[in-house]
């Protein structure tokens, strides 16, 4: 009976100092290690906020608005941006009471702020410069393609046939006598009034890319980016057509007439060169014919004389065309202040799209349809 008394205390004894190590490592107030199990969510969690949406606005409002950048966009303003509209834009603006506009935005990721990448829309010194490009090639990036294509082809004419009137004065400069040293020098003035003519073609095109409407940046936040477009004037489609034949029109929402005023106005300028080389070729036969009457022995005279007389009248030709020519540019232009000062600056933008649906419904206690019809 006393060595199992004895023999209970002994082994509580034993088991104790086995554990004691243990007990001794484990920090006070530790729990007992369990497997993890996953936790439900919590309900009341704060979530984070969902991103802005990017709502488009212009003034005047209710513009037709197209998009091209990494995903084509268009519709009437305020227009929502969905999630995927980001990065640079190109921008068509168009609508009722102002001109068609062309521009560049760029949009970040949503919660920073939109910005306009175009040029401003107020005149300078440094726009007019940015515009000395090739002729018509600013016209053309901005999708006005038969303004661009007409200063395109009216600047290449005038520098091809100001390479050809440069050759034929070379090749009289290699001729002797004085003949050939008059023909050369009708020839390097035919060859300037083309050199003329092209960098005209040129201060045209920098003036259309100055004059060109632009939008501006009228209000910028994380959710709304609003656009001021300019409004179609009378006075501002005069004062433009009288720097720029046609350009008045152009913001009359008339490009086909402004392109057919500048065209026009530049065809009257090519034919006042080419007639005045005319008339210079011709006064030197003058010249000439007259030199060879002057040295007529009887027997040639009479020749003499009738080809002075056709020299003659070929240079009183000449002088009529080119002074044709002259008047007729100076009336076009005339014509087409005219024109920008009583035109209808009114635009028919195209109509909100009308949708209708028709969806039967089928139920078994009746059997009908359904119209949907949105303005």
């Amino acid at each position: 009976m006393t060595a199992k008394r004895v023999r209970g205390p002994a082994v509580a004894a034993l088991l104790l100092l086995i554990a004691a190590p243990a007990l001794a490592q484990a920090p006070p107030g530790a729990q007992p290690t369990t497997s993890p199990q996953t936790t439900p969510t919590d309900p009341n969690a704060v979530k984070p906020p969902p991103p802005p949406i990017l709502t488009l606005f212009t003034v005047p409002k209710d513009a037709y608005v197209v998009l091209k950048g990494r995903t084509d966009l268009a519709g009437y303003t305020p227009l929502d941006f969905p999630g995927t509209v980001e990065g640079k834009y190109s921008v068509r603006i168009r609508g009722a009471g102002y001109p068609p506009v062309h521009g560049v935005i760029y949009v970040p990721p949503r919660g920073q702020l939109p910005f306009v990448l175009s040029e401003p829309r107020e005149g300078s010194l440094g726009l007019f410069m940015r515009g000395l490009n090739y002729p018509g090639v600013p016209a053309l990036s901005s999708g006005r393609t038969a303004r661009g294509v007409t200063l395109v082809l009216s600047a290449s004419g005038g520098i091809f046939m100001a390479a050809k009137a440069h050759s034929d004065y070379r090749e009289r400069l290699d001729e002797v006598g004085e003949y050939p040293e008059d023909r050369a020098r009708d020839e390097r003035g035919y060859r300037n009034g083309w050199l003329i003519f092209t960098a005209g073609t040129l201060a045209l095109s920098a003036l259309d890319y100055w004059t060109r409407p632009r939008f501006d940046l009228a209000e910028t936040t994380p959710s709304r980016l609003t656009l001021d477009v300019p409004t179609v004037t009378r006075v501002g489609a005069v004062w433009r057509s009288l720097i720029l034949p046609g350009g008045g029109q152009d913001l009359g929402n008339h490009r086909a007439r402004g392109t057919v005023w500048l065209a026009s106005i530049i065809a009257a300028g090519a034919g006042y060169v080419i007639t005045d080389y005319r008339v210079n070729r011709d006064e030197t036969d003058v010249k000439w014919a007259q030199i060879a009457v002057d040295d007529a022995g009887p027997g040639t005279i009479d020749q003499r004389l009738l080809e002075l007389e056709q020299q003659e009248r070929d240079l009183a030709a000449s002088q009529d065309a080119r002074r044709g020519f002259a008047i007729a540019g100076i009336t076009l232009y005339s014509l087409n202040l005219l024109d920008a000062a009583i035109m209808p600056l009114g635009y028919n933008p195209p109509k909100r799209a009308k949708v209708a649906s028709i969806e039967p419904i089928v139920d078994p206690r009746f059997a009908g349809m359904s119209l949907a019809v949105r303005f």
